[in-house]
């Protein structure tokens, strides 16, 4: 298995962060194509190990609480 590269200094949990407030953000414009950015969002994380995967659900979900 390849092992992900990392370039953000803060660490994978911040990185994991600013795509979910990303996200979270996109999905509340108004008039959002939120399938397109459902799909978008599932295309990038891919990658991810199910860890990662489980992580970003709960940091999405402390994001659309806020």
């Amino acid at each position: 298995m390849r092992e992900q590269v990392n370039h953000c200094p803060l660490g994978i949990n911040h990185m994991l962060d600013k795509i979910a407030y990303d996200y979270v953000r996109a999905i509340r414009e108004p008039e959002a194509n939120t399938a397109k950015i459902k799909r978008q969002l599932a295309e990038r994380v891919k990658k991810y190990s199910e860890e990662d995967k489980i992580k970003l659900r709960e940091l999405i979900q402390k994001w659309l609480t806020k």
